[in-house]
């Protein structure tokens, strides 16, 4: 076999393998963001495909007994990660969102999340509370000192009266100091991702800040 016949043979597989050279060169630099994409796409069809368990039950209120005022834990049914076990409501800004305890992006996508290392309401001490500034959480912006935010849950309904807010590097550690400390009351953090017109990911948080003004407390010791 002569030269000639050789390179109709060798010739396309030395094309074909510095095509793909080139190609995988040209690729690389958006392989991560190709990932992240793939990746996205995966969570989201996940997250659609998921049925968030609930079991807030407004009406189940009227089986709670009270005992001097306050509600014994041990008829209270507490929610697992990823279920609904409440609606918060903030009904000046037509805010009615989902309450999932645990605040990982699938409980996002379904409502708004409390961190679960925050007591829950009407425990003492505060309750942190995230949700998306495209979504629930919009109208925070908006809302004022004095503004009421309702909590409802299957045990109890609870109304905080806003305090102030703060803008604050998501790290910042000082805006959700009141979560290391003792408190008589039950307090209310609710926060989302500022600019509040921004889309997607920022470096800073809207922090709006409340105290409890109605609800009953509940006992941890009954």
């Amino acid at each position: 076999m002569n030269k000639r016949v050789l390179a109709y043979v060798y010739m396309p597989v030395l094309f074909f393998i510095s095509a793909y050279v080139i190609l995988l060169l040209l690729f690389l630099p958006f392989r991560e963001t190709v990932d992240l994409f793939v990746s996205a796409i995966s969570i989201t069809e996940k997250a659609e495909n998921k049925k968030v368990s609930s079991i807030f039950d407004e009406a189940k209120q009227k089986n709670i007994t009270s005992v001097k005022n306050k509600i014994p834990s041990s008829q209270i049914e507490y929610p697992s990660l990823g279920t609904e076990y409440g609606i918060v409501n903030i009904d000046k800004y037509n805010v009615q969102a989902r309450l999932i305890y645990g605040d990982s992006q699938e409980d996002l996508r379904e409502g708004v999340g409390q961190f679960n290392g925050s007591v829950f309401p009407g425990e003492e001490g505060t309750t942190l509370i995230g949700g998306h500034n495209t979504a629930d959480l919009a109208a925070l912006g908006g809302v004022e000192s004095g503004d009421t935010i309702t909590i409802k849950t299957s045990y109890e309904t609870y109304q905080y009266k806003v305090t102030h807010k703060k803008v604050a590097r998501f790290d910042d550690k000082s805006a959700i100091e009141t979560l290391y400390k003792k408190s008589d009351n039950n307090q209310l953090i609710l926060y989302t991702c500022y600019p509040i017109d921004m889309i997607g990911l920022t470096d800073n948080r809207l922090f709006v800040y409340a105290e409890r003004i109605s609800g009953k407390m509940i006992d941890q010791n009954q």
